[in-house]
């Protein structure tokens, strides 16, 4: 072949997730701590009606691009109970899972001129996405403080980061990779500067039922003066483990919605349709396993910090939501090197935290989601082998 693949996907890798994972499975004797994938099975009933949706026939043809209307009824009304975002069906959009609908959303709202804000460390995968929309170039990223015990907004840094060609400002609140949950000062704060700058506001919330320590989590668009400007992007896959059914949704001013929509059905036509049935019963009737696994997340949380306590050389901001760790690496080497031979010689898998921004260098992400005897046991050893170094 003489021709090539576009520029801008040469551009980019595979996310450091995904690289480092596949490296994990081939190191025989590995333990990952690093691909945020609960270790809980679907709800049994959540399984149950999604075989009911195959002997009624449902899952046989298309839906509606939007997803079922009963389906979209349901989160408006989850989002006006637990979010207080005024929604109706209409400001709803079923995806292929959060990714699909953050990558919708960029390719609605962005030329490739236009520049978002992001506020780092946050989600690899978003960096990738805005890439490809503005043929290759990085985001504009506002670091949050690292200082006091806390990852800490600075309004004066994202405000000094708005240029003429800033078009969104973007966060996953509760925060992946770091655990911080956003106040509702910070995110007034936010709230302020995309109005000051006619902005639009992306925020994930995939994580908004895991906050811990009497923390809540907070949904910008709630606020009045960020509601027609918010677009916020949601998942069934880590509330109600249900990873591979690939199910999100996002919700947003009508008139955004629809040009969303545009996109959205180029890409996928319409979410899987046996998905959307098994999605209606976990919004439904799901509350309860929420609460089991929060519970288990927060039992796993306190043996994690137990253990990570015992060294000094990884540093630990106590997370106040998701199912993460961002700790940061004490040693003279960098997080690309440490994540790889942490691997290669103690057979612990983790993420390097450079992958998500220039804020979280020197740091790595691990999961506690997975299996509690794993976790554990990863742990130990990369206590024992840090130790050792």
């Amino acid at each position: 072949m003489t021709k090539k693949p576009s520029k801008i996907v040469r551009s980019i890798e595979v996310s450091a997730i995904k690289r480092f994972q596949i490296l994990i499975e081939k190191e025989k004797g590995s333990i990952s701590l690093a691909q945020g994938v609960p270790d809980f099975e679907t709800p049994s009933f959540i399984k149950e009606k999604a075989k009911e949706a195959i002997d009624k026939g449902f899952a046989s043809r298309y839906t509606k691009g939007w997803g079922i209307e009963s389906l979209r009824q349901a989160i408006a009304e989850k989002m006006r109970k637990d979010n207080k975002i005024k929604a109706e069906p209409e400001n709803v959009l079923l995806t292929h899972g959060a990714i699909e609908a953050s990558m919708a959303t960029l390719l609605a709202l962005l030329d490739p001129e236009d520049e978002v804000i992001v506020l780092s460390p946050n989600y690899v995968s978003h960096i990738n996405q805005i890439r490809i929309v503005r043929q290759g170039a990085m985001p504009s990223f506002v670091s949050l403080d690292e200082k006091e015990n806390r990852w800490q907004l600075n309004p004066e840094k994202i405000e000094s980061a708005v240029s003429k060609k800033t078009k969104a400002i973007l966060f996953s609140n509760p925060s992946n990779p770091l655990g911080k949950v956003y106040s509702r000062e910070e995110l007034k704060a936010i709230a302020k500067i995309a109005l000051k700058h006619n902005l639009f506001i992306i925020a994930d919330e995939v994580y908004e039922y895991f906050v811990f320590d009497g923390k809540k989590h907070i949904s910008i668009g709630s606020f009045p003066e960020a509601e027609d400007r918010t677009i916020s992007i949601f998942s069934l896959s880590k509330s109600y483990s249900m990873t591979g059914w690939r199910i999100g949704y996002l919700v947003s001013d009508k008139k955004i919605v629809q040009e969303i929509f545009k996109i959205h059905d180029c890409l996928i036509t319409c979410p899987v349709a046996l998905s959307q049935y098994a999605a209606l019963a976990a919004i439904k009737d799901g509350y309860k396993f929420i609460k089991k696994f929060k519970q288990n997340y927060e039992r796993r949380r306190k043996i994690a910090i137990e253990i990570l306590s015992r060294t000094d050389k990884l540093t630990l901001i106590k997370p106040e939501g998701t199912f993460y760790l961002f700790p940061k690496i004490n040693l003279k080497m960098d997080d690309y090197n440490f994540s790889l031979r942490l691997l290669k010689e103690a057979k612990v898998g983790v993420v390097p935290g450079s992958a998500f921004g220039p804020g979280g260098k020197r740091h790595i992400r691990i999961s506690f989601g997975g299996e509690e005897k794993k976790l554990k046991e990863g742990l130990e050893r990369m206590v024992n082998y840090v130790k050792r170094l």
